[in-house]
């Protein structure tokens, strides 16, 4: 029997266990048999109502040729028997063929069997299923969420109360937890589980759950509980309290409550108080003499933080790796107690946190063992920006975790102001965390401050899942990025709720592919349903990211510069913004050099931050500044010898400086690695980067004999195919060479042509004539998407647009208008669409060609030149022609400064063919603004990429040639 998982995770298994890839790797697909599973168990589904889920957007033909399709998918995969037709209007699954949980689950509810529904509920349905353009597919998908999560709770709460009847107060504790990490948001559910909580003798555990719920509630609805769920709370706090002056020794406790007296008066941060006797760095557990000393630091600390409050660093606490002594598995707390402890802090009593990379990347030096200088602290704390910071240890002791921290004002030497340590067993890592940090910090305000939330509430319930993560962050910081990504994957399965886990997988797959295909998008968005359970500044970068994922680049940089101007030492906002520009621009007339300046700040920030290292060298080679480059690629391999990207800084020097056996070497690699992604992403550094056409051809052959995905295929076999275009090669043969019958005929015709259609490039009138026949013979539309991914059918309308295009260029004006009026009527018929931004396109052209230039530059002001398909590259030739044509009409209007980031913004891999002609722009406009060194690196860049070029070229690269020596010449 095949077996469908949902709760939790989204599986499918054969027969024999096997997973069944051919589904799981399709949102739709795994989307619709799911809903036929869950649907489908009592009656059979209408295909109509599947139609309107799934495809709403499309006409009734291409829904049911879909559905029709989809269908015929599922049961080659699942095999015949599995989905039946029943007659021509209904679907369903045999149920003796196919095992859902969520089917097994609510059928357990309906016949009392709890124990065995909560067995099977082992987190949210379908919790990383997303289903791209079927809104009301989504709204189903969540109302499953919500409907299988209460009936969870209420089967935990029963079940809970049921074992709590029969005495049994331990196990009945435990259910009302489980119950509680449901997150109830009824609160006659809420006061019922804290009452049994305090009932079974769990009254702690009733007031951390009580302060998850209270923060939840802020945060979310910027509500409070009511009053009767108060007055519960204060009778079980008053059944615990006064604390004892003096902890007994116990798990997960400390040696001293904070007193709940007002702290006394102070002097200031400078003045701590008299006769305190030096604390030596790490302090046995504190006695309740420690307890007036935290009550003072707090006092004190509350006075500089809050009496200069204009003064940033004041607010700002850095928190320096911890030294670790003990067992390798621990090793992981250096830089998790950084995370764990910037994330309790952050947002605290008016604190800010600095970015745990920041502190990480300044104190990377020091060994994991030693015990932190307070002085070099001091030094790095105040450079960051901090007026606090946090330093300590941590060490195994008889099995058991103990935790020493120490809180430093900077302006007061070497001193602490404060000390404590907790002590318990390491499955009360959440506790010991919450408990050393509410000590150092103690006496900060009067009363509760819901701000101070457990470290649980904003990261994860589970320790397993806690752990993957911060082993996460740790490879994520050191370059490795499919390790952060495997870690991060693992986490976010492990607790399905864990809302910061799953963002940073999401922005790590931005990154890396892992074995298991994962969606980042569809992470993404799963994080975004628990972004109540993020801090602000976290749900801040969640929704920048969604931005940056949607293409919406204006947004994202707008909000990325948002973040980092309130918090400037956030590195991964510096970071994203640097992403943004880097990768966005060239849709925005941009340059993405202009990346380059928050790439540096994150590398001031964070010195060995493998992204911002990569992107500036990959900037370093497309400007051919050699000694940044050599200089950039010596930081990152000392720092980083087994990070992903480190053959790809070896292969951008390698290249630039033209040295083939290094290249002999790179490709040697590459066909050793066995990984597609990694050589694509060489030819890319070749020929985008480098520029090093012969380098590119070079890595062809590791490339097709190297095994990826269909989409990985397509993308990196049409960019080799655009290599030889793009060395003034026209026609098939170069690229068949190249490819052999790897080369795609329709996507290489849809570049020549679109190439050939500006009057700058040197193309002879019998080949335009040849392209036009045989784009007149083909249905010209080779999308770069996945096929999961739903995309327009332009074949008609970009044939179009190419006869239109290559009709002006011969001068047939006729032919163009009747192309040009073909793409009207779509754009009237079909309301806005592509169409009507191809119609732009080629009314532009026509009016150039007419000698309207204003009029031509009029046109493009109106069009969209961000991909028409939002989230994907649907088309990846879209926009180059008009950003090229764009560029020439600012240039011969004199308008040159305008002109160059245009012409700088056609470096991306789908730009090929247009790189030779912008640096020969490039070089001119450099030229006449009297910047000779530029102007002779692009000429020199250009004659370099059309070194064999076809003989109609030769009369353009004399020019260029005679340019070059007189710019280089002497004066």
């Amino acid at each position: 029997m095949l077996r469908l998982t949902t709760l939790g995770a989204v599986d499918l298994r054969d027969r024999r266990g096997h997973a069944v890839r051919d589904v799981l790797t399709q949102p739709k697909r795994v989307a619709l048999l799911v809903y036929l599973a869950v649907e489908g168990r009592r009656a059979p589904v209408s295909r109509d109502r599947l139609l309107a889920l799934f495809w709403p957007e499309s006409d009734a033909a291409r829904a049911r040729n879909a559905l029709s399709q989809s269908l015929h998918h599922l049961r080659q995969a699942l095999g015949s028997d599995v989905v039946e037709s029943q007659g021509a209007g209904a679907v369903a699954l045999r149920a003796d063929a196919l095992w859902c949980d969520a089917v097994v689950f609510a059928e357990a509810l309906d016949r009392g069997d709890v124990e065995l529904a909560l067995d099977l509920y082992r987190g949210e349905f379908c919790p990383t299923l997303f289903v791209s353009g079927a809104p009301e597919a989504e709204e189903w998908l969540e109302g499953q969420r919500r409907r299988l999560r209460s009936a969870a709770l209420a089967a935990a709460r029963t079940h809970a109360e049921r074992l709590a009847d029969r005495g049994e107060a331990e196990a009945a504790a435990r259910a009302a937890g489980r119950a509680f990490a449901l997150h109830p948001d009824d609160e006659g559910d809420v006061r019922a589980l804290l009452a049994l909580l305090d009932r079974c003798g769990d009254g702690a555990g009733a007031l951390l759950a009580y302060r998850d719920f209270e923060h939840r509630l802020s945060a979310s609805l910027e509500a409070e509980p009511s009053l009767e769920t108060r007055r519960l709370v204060e009778t079980i706090r008053r059944r615990r309290e006064p604390w004892p002056a003096a902890a007994a020794e116990g798990d997960g406790g400390a040696a001293a409550r904070p007193a709940a007296t007002a702290p006394p008066p102070v002097a200031g941060p400078e003045a701590p108080p008299a006769g305190r006797r030096a604390a030596p760095w790490r302090r046995p557990l504190m006695g309740a003499a420690a307890v007036a000393l935290l009550v003072v630091a707090a006092a004190l600390l509350l006075r500089t933080a809050g009496g200069r409050g204009a003064a940033a660093p004041a607010r700002a606490i850095a928190v320096f790796p911890f030294s670790v002594r003990g067992g390798t598995d621990l090793a992981y707390l250096r830089e998790g107690m950084v995370d764990l402890l910037s994330a309790k802090l952050d947002g605290a009593v008016g604190l800010h946190a600095i970015d745990p990379r920041s502190v990480i990347g300044a104190s990377a030096a020091r060994e994991a063992d030693r015990q932190p200088d307070p002085a070099e602290c001091a030094r790095v704390a105040r450079g960051l920006g901090a007026g606090w910071f946090i330093a300590g240890d941590v060490m195994e002791v008889a099995g058991r975790l103990q935790i020493n921290g120490e809180l430093y004002a900077v302006r007061s030497g070497a001193e602490p102001v404060a000390a404590a340590s907790v002590s318990g067993p390491t499955t009360g890592l959440f506790g010991l965390v919450d408990d050393l940090a509410g000590r150092i910090l103690a006496g900060l305000t009067t009363g509760r401050d819901t701000t101070l939330t457990r470290v649980a509430a904003v990261t994860t319930h589970s320790l397993p899942a806690l752990k993957a993560f911060l082993l996460g962050e740790q490879a994520l910081r050191a370059g490795l990025d499919a390790q952060a990504a495997a870690a991060f994957l693992d986490a976010a399965t492990l607790d399905t709720g864990f809302a910061l886990a799953q963002y940073r997988l999401a922005l790590t797959l931005t990154w890396v592919d892992v074995p298991v295909r994962q969606d980042p998008t569809a992470w993404a968005a799963t994080a975004a349903r628990h972004a109540d359970r993020l801090p602000p500044l976290a749900r801040d970068l969640l929704v920048a990211y969604r931005a940056y994922r949607e293409l919406k680049a204006d947004t994202a940089e707008r909000m990325y510069r948002g973040i980092v101007g309130g918090h400037p030492d956030n590195v991964e906002a510096w970071l994203m913004l640097g992403e943004t520009l880097f990768h966005y621009n060239m849709w925005r007339g941009r340059s993405p050099s202009e990346s380059r300046v928050p790439f540096e700040r994150v590398l001031t920030l964070d010195p060995a931050n493998a992204h911002a290292a990569v992107h500036l060298a990959r900037v370093a080679a497309v400007e051919g500044r050699v000694a940044e480059l050599d200089s950039l690629a010596g930081r990152y391999l000392s720092a980083h010898h087994d990070a992903e990207r480190t053959i790809e800084i070896r292969a951008l020097q390698a290249f630039v400086h033209g040295d083939s056996a290094a290249r002999a070497d790179i490709a040697g690699a590459a066909l050793r690695s066995g990984d597609y992604i990694v050589i694509a992403g060489l030819i890319q550094a070749a020929s985008s980067y480098a520029q090093d056409l012969p380098a590119a051809e070079a890595l062809v052959g590791p490339l097709l004999k190297t095994p990826a995905s269909p989409f990985m295929v397509r993308f990196a076999r049409r960019v080799a195919s655009d290599v030889p275009l793009a060395g003034g090669h026209w026609g098939i043969e170069p690229a068949t060479r190249l490819l052999g019958a790897s080369v795609d005929a329709d996507w290489l015709t849809e570049a020549q042509a679109i190439l050939a259609s500006d009057p700058f490039i040197p193309v002879t009138r019998r080949r335009i004539v040849a392209l036009r026949d045989s784009v007149a013979a083909r249905a010209i539309y080779p999308t770069l998407s996945p096929a999961v991914a739903p995309v327009p059918d332009l074949g008609p309308e970009m044939r179009a647009y190419l006869l239109g295009l290559l009709s002006v260029r011969l001068g047939d004006r006729p032919a163009a208008g009747r192309y040009l009026a073909a793409l009207e009527e779509r754009s009237r018929t079909a309301g806005p669409s592509p169409a009507s931004d191809l119609a732009r396109g080629l009314r532009a052209e026509l009016a150039r060609s007419a000698g309207d230039l204003p009029g031509a530059l009029a046109e493009l002001e109106g069009f969209t030149f961000l991909p028409p398909t939002a989230g994907r590259r649907a088309l990846a030739h879209w926009g180059n022609h008009e950003r090229f044509l764009r560029a020439e009409l600012l240039h011969a209007l004199g308008r040159d400064r305008e002109a160059l980031p245009w012409y700088e913004s056609l470096m991306s891999s789908y730009d090929l063919p247009w790189l030779a002609a912008a640096h020969v722009r490039m070089g001119e406009i450099h030229e006449r603004l009297g910047d000779r060194g530029r102007a002779a690196f692009h000429y020199g860049r250009a004659l370099a990429l059309w070194r064999d070029a076809d003989p109609e070229f030769a009369p353009l690269l004399a020019r260029v040639s005679t340019a070059l020596g007189r710019v280089a010449g002497p004066g």
